[in-house]
């Protein structure tokens, strides 16, 4: 299988649309985005049948929610706190569940922005019944980056819920952000207008939306990713101050990865948990447990990209300075 996937990649590298710096979304690009919308479709299919025989089910008990910009580490912190006997998961990403009710094209394509209001009738069961039919036992644990715009949404959902904010620093999150436009990765939306950026032109926008997205449309792939990193910290930083101190649990990219460790041992005691072995042994061999990157990772690979980055620098500064780093030097 792994053979397989590597000969696919290689292929859609070659069929790769970029004519004078542009980039496109070639035919192979396009039928795999097909295959899996129809995959997510058909789960969503099933899932409704399940949970239409379970219309009273009860919330889950105290769900965790890992919160971060895209390309932030999410995906690393996940993956170790999957390991917990007592963590269910709905396998990855919760989209399926999030967007059966709350797709942007029902909101006029405004963004992934959610607060109490946007619930709707029959929502709170549904979410309640799906949840329990696809994770059954354990505690639940979701990670979706585009959450970051939702947890006023999510704590009227899941007053019990403790958030996990994952920060990482502004200008190695958006080069990740960049590449992962550059590359065509994480694609979320087929939009209703087409976006004319410098570097890109099409229909397929990647990872979250950000309010006022259509200002955008024009400007340039790192224009895009640092609204995204401003959009992600700046609302949620402002959401989770009107939660309880001890529903927030923080911690930062750098650390995890530096003492990973000694860092999923205060996070378990802080969620609650018992420790878990499984957890310690993945975190004490992280390099034998790589998550999905563009490209192999290696220290200040955002400096590759000093150009761009020194440009939207004076955006994303104030935002990285919240969050606790250091000003970047200029590049």
């Amino acid at each position: 299988m792994k053979d397989i996937k590597a000969i696919w990649k290689t292929f859609k590298r070659r069929r790769a649309a970029v004519h004078e710096g542009v980039i496109g979304d070639p035919l192979p690009h396009r039928f795999e985005l097909s295959v899996r919308r129809w995959q997510l479709r058909a789960r969503r299919m099933w899932l409704r049948a399940a949970v239409r025989r379970r219309p009273d089910a009860a919330p889950p008990e105290n769900p965790i929610f890992i919160i971060g910009c895209p390309r932030s580490g999410t995906t690393l912190l996940f993956r170790l706190l999957q390991q917990h006997a007592g963590i269910s998961t709905p396998g990855g990403e919760g989209h399926i569940l999030w967007n059966t009710f709350q797709h942007p094209r029902d909101r006029d394509w405004s963004s992934d922005r959610l607060t109490q209001a946007d619930i709707r009738q029959g929502e709170r069961e549904f979410l309640y019944a799906a949840i329990g039919t696809m994770t059954r036992a354990g505690r639940f644990l979701d990670k979706t980056p585009r959450n970051c715009l939702r947890v006023p949404y999510l704590r009227a959902l899941f007053p019990g819920a403790t958030f996990v904010l994952l920060k990482r620093d502004g200008p190695p999150t958006v080069s990740s952000l960049i590449e992962g436009w550059t590359v065509r990765h994480g694609i979320s939306y087929r939009l209703p207008e087409r976006l004319e950026l410098a570097e890109y032109r099409g229909y397929r926008w990647s990872y979250l939306l950000p309010p006022e997205w259509r200002a955008l449309r024009r400007t340039t792939i790192a224009d895009v990713a640092a609204r995204q990193y401003v959009v992600s910290y700046e609302t949620v930083l402002a959401d989770l101050a009107e939660s309880d101190a001890g529903s927030v649990v923080e911690l930062t990219y750098e650390d995890l990865v530096a003492r990973p460790v000694e860092e999923m041992r205060r996070l378990h005691d802080a969620l609650g948990l018992p420790q878990s072995d499984e957890v310690l042994a993945m975190a004490a061999n992280l390099s034998g447990h790589q998550v999905q990157t563009n490209s192999p990772p290696r220290p200040d690979k955002w400096r590759d990209r000093a150009d761009e980055i020194g440009r939207i620098l004076p955006q994303i500064a104030p935002t990285t300075q919240k969050l606790g780093y250091e000003p970047t030097p200029d590049l």
